[in-house]
């Protein structure tokens, strides 16, 4: 039951679809840059299909991207506001599930726009509300699942002969993590577990990229079902997860979009 091995898969099947997406839209090649791109699965998937692309990441050593350590295509660093790049330099920007973290996010869609060559698009994969709300429900099991296999990894460890000292001395340390654990994260930059509900609807980003400037081209559910921890891994496989996000819908937005301040011809 991988998580990590489940994460990728997810995000792999994220990019197929997207592929699909964009040509339907005009954009089968071109100059694409993603942000946020983690450890670069999907950077590395998307030059495979065709595309030109540049990916940017906050420094791996920022504690947000922490995951990033491990990259799997050349990343650029930058400071979650400023795009490395020149005026015009993208036919496509993409990224998946990392607005909602960004904490200064108006300048980020500003550096977006200037970016983007004319006729260009968008592509936003974001959270929906049913993502929260299953990821809620999901996360005290898992948080109990965790639980069992680190105690199975410290028996194992320890090999039943452990004194009592050193399996207490670094309690304080342990005694923080269990507590913090207690109650569910916040997983964007703003708000709380409950608020990121409403946060996270149709209507917010709707609205939200209406008064910066966007009109939305497409808005779609990406038809894939996870939570946020991933709590049946690799045990519930891609084609079960297209399956129930069918049945139950997605846990993602996605937002194909065109700068009303930077039009062009469409390819």
């Amino acid at each position: 039951m991988n998580r990590d091995a489940a994460f990728e898969a997810l995000r792999l099947a994220e990019v197929h679809d997207a592929r699909e997406l964009l040509r339907r839209h005009g954009k089968s090649s071109g100059d694409l840059i993603e942000i946020g791109a983690g450890r670069g699965w999907q950077a590395k998937a998307l030059s495979e299909a065709g595309y030109r692309v540049e990916a940017i990441d906050l420094p791996a050593d920022v504690a947000i991207s922490g995951h990033a350590r491990d990259r799997h295509w050349p990343i650029r660093d930058y400071d979650g506001v400023h795009i490395p790049f020149a005026d015009d330099s993208f036919d496509i920007i993409y990224s998946s599930n990392v607005l909602e973290h960004v904490e200064q996010l108006d300048p980020l869609v500003t550096e977006m726009k200037r970016v983007l060559r004319p006729g260009g698009i968008a592509l936003h994969l974001l959270p929906n509300p049913q993502w929260r709300i299953l990821s809620l429900l999901t996360y005290f099991p898992g948080q109990a699942i965790d639980l069992l296999r680190y105690l199975r990894r410290r028996s194992a460890k320890d090999g039943g002969s452990g004194t009592a000292a050193s399996r207490s001395s670094p309690g304080q340390s342990k005694a923080r993590k269990i507590i913090k654990r207690l109650m569910p994260p916040t997983h964007g930059a703003v708000g709380s577990p409950i608020s990121e509900i409403a946060r996270y609807s149709k209507r917010h980003w709707n609205r939200y990229f209406e008064d910066r400037g966007w009109e939305i081209v497409e808005r779609s559910n990406n038809g894939l079902l996870a939570s946020g921890d991933y709590l049946l891994g690799t045990a519930l496989p891609i084609e079960a997860r297209r399956a129930l996000g069918r049945i139950l819908g997605g846990i993602a937005h996605v937002y194909v979009l065109r700068s009303t301040e930077n039009q062009g011809p469409v390819a």
